[in-house]
């Protein structure tokens, strides 16, 4: 069942519900930002299959991977259950799929956009889904006006908060002033770091709604058992 707004909702992912003072805000829209290769589709995947496990429905749509590739990368991850894509407990779509295609001089359209969220709530209500994903936000906000980007976004926590689904969105890039940002309930950073020629993933919560969350860095290692993420020592 899903928990009503304003309280929280655990994650399913132990480090991050410690660190974030118990899950994330019901209805929220939580924001997964950092570079290629930092660990956000993952992450993303992890979140849902962890809901999934428990009983609870999950939705994905990606902006730039077919639902067959997503697949490809179930076999990696140990505690993932491809049965759970296969009985609807985690549903797979794509962006394209969402609203009609409206371009005006290769802009999505204020129309086009309002479309796409609209989609987005019915399958939100299709799936009965109390989680969900967006990866990545960039190709399309990138085609979007900035109004247009900031009436998409702002439409699109609004489905969330009515709906109960509590969502990620995951952002490329280390910017933190997009609307997918400055509207979010929550960010979370990843990141990579180097020390002694060593390449190391690297988390932080930059915000998190009506939480007394961690303000430390996390070491974060994507296991095929999971999320794991130690503490960064100082003069790390």
């Amino acid at each position: 069942m899903a928990a009503s707004p304003g309280s929280k909702f655990c994650t399913g992912m132990e480090c991050i519900d410690r660190i974030v003072g118990g899950g994330f805000p019901s209805g929220g829209m939580i924001t997964v930002c950092g570079p290629c290769g930092a660990g956000k589709t993952l992450f993303s995947l992890e979140y849902l299959i962890r809901g999934a496990m428990a009983g609870q429905k999950g939705l994905h749509i990606s902006t730039v991977h077919s639902p067959e590739k997503l697949r490809t990368y179930l076999p990696k991850l140990d505690y993932a259950d491809a049965k759970l894509f296969e009985n609807g407990k985690v549903t797979l779509r794509h962006i394209d799929d969402m609203g009609s295609g409206e371009r005006d001089d290769g802009k999505i359209t204020k129309s086009e956009a309002f479309a796409m969220v609209t989609d987005i709530e019915e399958a939100i209500k299709e799936n009965n889904a109390i989680r969900m994903v967006l990866d990545a936000t960039n190709p399309i906000l990138m085609e979007m006006e900035d109004w247009v980007a900031r009436s998409f976004i702002l439409s699109l926590s609004k489905v969330l908060y009515d709906t109960k689904c509590t969502g990620l969105l995951v952002a490329e890039g280390d910017r933190l002033d997009g609307p997918e940002h400055t509207m979010a309930d929550g960010i979370i950073s990843l990141g990579n770091s180097v020390r002694r020629g060593d390449n190391y993933r690297v988390l932080e919560v930059i915000k998190m709604s009506g939480a007394a969350h961690s303000r430390a860095k996390y070491v974060m290692d994507m296991t095929s058992e999971g999320l794991l993420i130690t503490p960064m020592l100082r003069g790390f």
